[in-house]
């Protein structure tokens, strides 16, 4: 072997090793293990668990509601879902399964350009519902954050 290939062997080998270095596998989320691989659950989850529950169920899921009522009637469709999306999420952290359904249905169809018009209408279906239902529970209780009912 030549000087030269010595040298090039031995660069190559370099740039594999710290390749193989930096791409360890990445540690799992909470939310990814507790979502067992359901892709559209765990989109949906990671768009609408409250991560800092106390703030936003202060003012409950009738204040959230009431102001939806209110943008619908003033023509603000974004305000609308915003606030739907919030009760939704309020209901979500709470374990109350049809008023969830209700606000994350209204949130999909009050404004059809949302970005995560797929996230509320996956979650305005009962059995998706339910499942999400299930590990916001774990999630909240691993946490420490469960909403006392």
């Amino acid at each position: 072997m030549t000087l030269l290939g010595f040298f090039w062997k031995r660069r190559k080998e370099e740039k594999k090793k710290d390749i193989s270095e930096t791409e360890q596998p990445s540690e799992r989320t909470l939310l990814e293990r507790l979502s067992h691989k359901d892709t559209e659950l765990l989109e949906a989850l990671s768009r609408t668990l409250l991560l800092n529950p106390e703030l936003t169920v202060k003012e409950g899921i009738d204040f959230y509601a009431k102001k939806a009522q209110e943008y619908e009637e003033a023509q603000k469709p974004k305000n609308a879902r915003i606030a739907y999306q919030v009760a939704g999420e309020i209901a979500l952290y709470e374990g109350k399964l049809a008023p969830m359904q209700k606000f994350f249905k209204k949130a999909a169809e009050i404004d059809p350009e949302c970005p995560y018009r797929k996230v509320f209408e996956y979650l305005s279906k009962k059995e998706n519902a339910e499942r999400a239902l299930a590990v916001a529970h774990e999630f909240y209780m691993k946490i420490g954050r469960q909403a006392q009912a």
